[in-house]
């Protein structure tokens, strides 16, 4: 399975990204005995991406450490309290523009109201932290990820910052994963300070260019006509998402002329 890669509809294919999206948001079971097919939405597919990713590439384990960087409450977090020793949470709960969709106080306070799926509540560790000021040790964890995050911290400087300091937190031999937003359409970058879509290129030079990463693979920046063929607007997919609802499949999203998706990477700490 491709770890570095382009969300595309046919991923939905591989049993084991529809197992795991299964496993970790046993919700949308309830609304359709056939989850995830017909329900094919980008952001679960970024959960089992990584969650997937980091099993393959040996970060599971007893004693193993996982960091979250910009966790919020996503199911991934709590999953993964089921294969590994620690899970560390960090987001800035209770504040900036994510409060209310996924960086809610009670995070804090009580984590088990938020989990949608069985987990280890001995194993999870919340805190309110800065994802670009990390107040652990060097060498601490056997692998750092984001989930849509690093695209919000403040354009690519922001990103810069945050991958190094998630390189400065990863053991030696670790893994830094993250996903983020790709411009699929070759329109040019949108910066708008708290959106970064990035184009394929930028996303390679910041993943060459941060030292002591490097990729475990090439990414494939591929988009099947068949992914292409559905476009959300982005401000039609809030509003839904504000109702409860989605508008299937949600894979190709549009902002300003950019039609963009989500791209899941993963780097190894080699220095």
């Amino acid at each position: 399975m491709r770890l570095n890669k382009v969300c595309n509809i046919e991923d939905w294919d591989d049993d084991r990204r529809a197992v795991t999206m299964r496993r970790i948001l046993p919700i949308f079971l309830d609304q359709s005995p056939g989850y995830p097919a017909g329900m094919e939405h980008r952001k679960h597919w970024e959960f089992a991406q990584i969650l997937l990713g980091l099993e393959a590439l040996g970060t599971f384990g007893p004693q193993a450490m996982v960091l979250s960087v910009a966790a919020g409450h996503e199911s991934v977090v709590y999953d993964l309290t089921n294969h590994v020793r620690w899970v560390f949470a960090t987001d800035i709960y209770g504040s900036g523009d994510f409060t209310e969709w996924e960086a809610d106080m009670g995070m804090l306070r009580d984590p088990d109201s938020l989990a949608l799926c069985p987990y280890n509540r001995r194993r999870l560790v919340v805190e309110y932290m800065d994802a670009l000021d990390l107040r652990f040790e060097d060498e601490t964890f056997d692998a750092v990820y984001s989930l849509s995050a690093i695209e919000h911290f403040g354009g690519p400087d922001g990103v810069r910052r945050a991958l190094d300091e998630q390189r400065r937190v990863v053991k030696r031999g670790g893994i830094v994963a993250f996903t983020t937003e790709v411009v699929v359409n070759g329109a040019e970058p949108l910066d708008q300070g708290h959106l970064l879509l990035s184009t394929p290129e930028q996303i390679e030079a910041v993943c060459h260019g941060t030292p002591g990463l490097r990729l475990v693979e090439p990414i494939d920046f591929s988009v099947s006509e068949r992914t292409r063929a559905k476009v959300t607007v982005l401000a039609d997919a809030l509003e839904a998402s504000r109702r409860g609802e989605a508008d299937y499949p949600h894979i190709v999203v549009e902002e300003a002329g950019r039609h963009f998706t989500s791209v899941s990477v993963f780097l190894e700490r080699t220095d």
